[in-house]
């Protein structure tokens, strides 16, 4: 592969970076204005709870619990507001511990809690089964009887991660359709053609040579993101790069983006024909499907694409 082809891909790339990064803004934005995620984690909660509605009694028990309303910075503003977006594993511990109990006070020993647990007639039949089991392992599990309780804790800690973790790959899965729509919207509005983009770029060495200069700076200005393991240091690392991404425009600027509405067809529209036509359609296509892989996915391909490229330099 020589240099210049390596040169238009990371042209590409740093578009498609760019254009994932406005995509993720916006269904962000989106997502916190309607509560998606608050919504997603009230229904996973009521699943958890094998109940058929986030409205039915334990649910909204739970969530009345002070540890949980605590979280709900919205409430305040909010009279319809769907619940935290986030609960830790410690605190819905606690918290449901809290609701499962059948006296006023908090059991002070494991058995105390499977005698809640058998004889509270609020919880589902399944559930009921879920934590005694969980009990049997934190007994078998904990080194003397002080210490089941605080066993039985880190059980249901794991039991409501567990299901965290099912809860976000459907959430991803369903908010892929969004994902989509934002970024043909993007795609149309911001004509981000990727042909016309291929084209522009192999007869431009000039545009070659400041997309390089740009790429280089967005990579290691936010190196963090190559030695970051961690998926929420990754994100909190692309963060910085989404509050740059107005700079990033501007250097981007030479790039064949946009509308020309003084002559609409004087782009890649020109000779304006049915060929043309297609051809444009399915460069914002090809756009669109690269956006919603995100932005994560570009930022790790253009360094590994700047470091082949660097090495192959010649001394």
């Amino acid at each position: 592969m020589n240099l210049s082809t390596l040169n238009i891909a990371i042209g590409l790339i740093l578009a498609y970076l760019v254009c994932s990064l406005v995509s993720s803004q916006v269904q962000e934005l989106i997502a916190t204005v309607l509560e998606w995620r608050a919504e997603h984690l009230k229904h996973g909660i009521a699943h958890l709870f094998d109940e058929s509605s986030p409205e039915d009694p334990l649910v909204s028990k739970f969530y009345n619990n002070p540890l949980i309303k605590g979280l709900n910075h919205k409430s305040r503003n909010k009279s319809s507001s769907k619940g935290p977006s986030y609960i830790s594993a410690s605190t819905f511990s606690t918290a449901f511990i809290d609701i499962i109990k059948t006296g006023k006070e908090i059991p002070k020993t494991l058995d105390d809690l499977i005698n809640d647990i058998e004889n509270n007639p609020e919880l589902p039949h399944n559930l009921k089964q879920s934590l005694l089991s969980l009990s049997r392992k934190a007994k078998s599990q904990a080194e003397d009887a002080s210490k089941e309780l605080n066993q039985m804790n880190a059980e249901v800690e794991n039991w409501f991660n567990s299901s965290m973790e099912r809860l976000s790959g459907v959430y991803k899965r369903n908010s892929k359709p969004v994902a989509l729509m934002i970024a043909l919207v993007i795609t149309i509005v911001g004509n981000v053609d990727t042909i016309y983009l291929m084209d522009s770029l192999s007869q431009d060495k000039a545009l070659q040579a400041t997309i390089d200069q740009v790429a280089n700076q967005v990579v290691s200005s936010n190196s963090c993101l190559q030695i970051s393991q961690d998926e929420i240091n990754k994100a909190d690392c692309l963060s910085v790069i989404k509050s740059d991404v107005n700079q990033t425009f501007a250097s981007l600027s030479s790039l064949p983006f946009g509308w020309d509405l003084s002559h609409p067809w004087q782009k890649q529209l020109n000779p304006f024909n049915v060929s043309n036509v297609i051809k444009m359609i399915v460069g914002w296509f090809i756009t669109v499907i690269a956006i919603s892989l995100g932005a994560q996915f570009w930022f790790d391909l253009l360094g590994d694409v700047l470091h082949i490229r660097n090495t192959g330099k010649k001394p």
